[in-house]
């Protein structure tokens, strides 16, 4: 694990043992149990879960999910309308700090001034790299490194002074390990980044020239190329998932949903793309360097996909997969 250094200062105005009152936003079910974590881990009070279905060009249905995970002891509140509903709801109930993971809107200047020790937002990525809707990218790219920072908001998303991250070297092979390592830096990140933000410590000023954007997936990128190397198909499949079981490819010319890929170490001397085993579903196929076995479905245009991998995988829960009664042709 490597750990940013930053500047320190003398500001002792906050004790430790203090319980504060904590409002999060978030629309993905595993965000909020981050988020949630670490409120009950530090004896602090959870009194606004703020959630949203977001914005035209990037709605967010998963928030339906997060719902139902809301503690009936806390308000629960579900808007899109930032400055005429957010704003005084909080100037209201005057909390102490906002934690924000996952979460469509932007936050303006007087939101997150309300708050005593201000807003903090956490991004899945090693800032500035990899900025916007989709840090699965790192994955899905092959960056260098993945991990997590925690920043202050500021005008623009992803841009804030950095007061936590985390992050470790990218794995020749990705796995589901991989998710558990990520959601362990996740943790990491929030933890020291919310205590520097309450204890009013500086954060390091990001590097624009060094800034990334990643956006959401394409059509074409959704589909998984088996002509490619087995860490390429791995790693791509995991980002596809983690982002809501996206990932697809053509094995004999038919499309399969893929909703899980798995490294084979053996050789083989068959094209890329052939088939070397199948049953129920289940297929090791031959890729450019090797083979890899890939748990599937008959691809379906017309079925709503998810995947059981992102909060699994993050907290180290047993994973599922469907399970078929038939051979696959």
């Amino acid at each position: 694990m490597n750990t940013v250094a930053f500047p320190q200062n003398t500001n002792t105005q906050y004790s430790n043992s203090k319980k504060l009152r904590v409002v999060t936003l978030n629309y993905l079910p595993s965000a909020y149990k981050f988020a949630t974590d670490w409120i009950a881990e530090n004896g602090h009070e959870h009194i606004l879960a703020v959630t949203s279905p977001g914005i035209k060009t990037r709605a967010t249905p998963s928030y339906q999910d997060m719902l139902r995970l809301v503690d009936r002891n806390v308000t629960a509140m579900v808007t899109s309308k930032m400055k005429s509903v957010l704003t005084p709801m909080l100037q209201q109930i005057k909390p102490d700090i906002i934690l924000c993971f996952t979460f469509a809107h932007r936050l303006e200047a007087e939101l997150c001034q309300i708050p005593t020790y201000g807003a903090v937002n956490i991004h899945p990525s090693v800032l500035p790299l990899y900025r916007g809707p989709n840090p699965m990218r790192q994955f899905y790219e092959g960056a260098k490194v993945f991990g997590a920072t925690a920043h202050r908001i500021a005008d623009d998303y992803d841009t804030g002074e950095i007061l936590s991250q985390e992050y470790e070297e990218m794995p020749s092979i990705v796995t589901q390990n991989t998710a558990v390592r990520w959601g362990q830096l996740i943790k990491k990140a929030i933890a020291d980044g919310m205590e520097r933000a309450i204890w009013g410590k500086p954060g390091i000023v990001q590097d624009d020239r060094q800034a990334s954007y990643a956006a959401p997936f394409t059509e074409d990128e959704k589909w998984i190329n088996l002509d490619e190397p087995s860490s390429v198909i791995l790693r791509k499949t995991f980002a596809l998932n983690l982002s809501g079981g996206l990932a697809k490819t053509l094995i004999n010319g038919q499309p399969y949903k893929i909703h899980a890929a798995h490294y084979m170490p053996n050789l083989n001397n068959k094209p890329a793309g052939s088939i070397i085993k199948q049953h129920n579903g289940t297929f090791e196929v031959a890729t450019a360097d090797g083979s890899v076995k890939l748990i599937t479905e008959l691809f379906d245009p017309n079925k709503k996909y998810a995947n059981p991998l992102p909060r699994a995988a993050f907290f180290e829960q047993p994973l599922t997969y469907p399970t078929f009664s038939r051979a696959m042709a």
